[in-house]
């Protein structure tokens, strides 16, 4: 299968490679090739992601991917991610076609992950290219997951608060120590002693992955919560 990738170079214009040419290439620090923009007719909703993770603004181009986002933004593992910045042309046995993955990531150990789209054709050719191009340029490829129902819920109330600046590390120390044992989540916060602020900080930490709780379960003022690595906390997961 012959492939060409396209993608934006470090003076940001968009530029044509073989995969091979985009090993080591920090394309999930780039610009977006295009922004999705709306139109009549369209059945998607146009809409875009903050990430706490980077700070930069994700382009989705509908609910469906900007809950996958919340979702990859959630991911401790995951340094930073990108909509649109590569798109995979392809061409074999007399067909043709393009294709790009969902988001482009980073881990913080330094893996660059293509988050893609289940494939929109039956033929397999879709991917196969971005197989293809995943071995060449050395990405791995990592589906794309949507929470679910009650993960779904809660990871969206904790959203809310993942952009909360806790003013210094002691600060920090007093929620986490407060919470060393199970608490509901409003009455831990009091407990830390640093009044109001305190819940926010809370939920804040629950985003972070510092504080934990049943995922499994809705996520409530009263929820039980816990610092991660305690006892406890092995019985429930993210």
């Amino acid at each position: 299968m012959k492939i060409r990738v396209q993608f934006r170079s470090a003076a940001g214009r968009s530029c044509l490679d073989e995969p091979a040419g985009l090993r080591g290439v920090p394309v999930e620090d780039r610009a977006p090739l295009s922004e999705p923009r709306a139109y009549r007719g369209r059945r998607s909703k146009l809409t875009k992601w903050s990430s706490a993770s980077s700070g930069w603004t994700v382009w989705c181009s509908s609910n469906v991917q900007k809950n996958a986002a919340m979702l990859l933004d959630f991911d401790p593992d995951i340094a930073c991610f990108q909509s649109k910045v590569v798109e995979v042309h392809w061409e074999k046995d007399g067909k043709s076609g393009s294709t790009e993955p969902a988001f482009m990531a980073r881990t913080r150990q330094g893996q660059r992950l293509a988050i893609v789209h289940p494939p929109r054709s039956t033929s397999g050719l879709e991917e196969e290219a971005l197989r293809q191009t995943a071995e060449e340029a050395g990405w791995q490829i990592r589906p794309l997951t949507v929470p679910q129902g009650v993960l779904q819920d809660s990871s969206h109330t904790a959203a809310h608060f993942r952009h909360t600046r806790i003013p210094g590390p002691q600060d920090r120390q007093a929620v986490l120590d407060s919470f060393a044992t199970p608490h509901p989540l409003n009455t831990g916060a009091a407990r830390s002693g640093l009044g109001p602020p305190a819940i926010d900080y809370a939920w804040h930490l629950l985003w972070t992955g510092e504080l934990t709780c049943d995922w499994q379960r809705p996520l409530l003022p009263t929820s039980p919560v816990w610092a991660t690595g305690t006892n406890m906390s092995e019985e429930s997961e993210r």
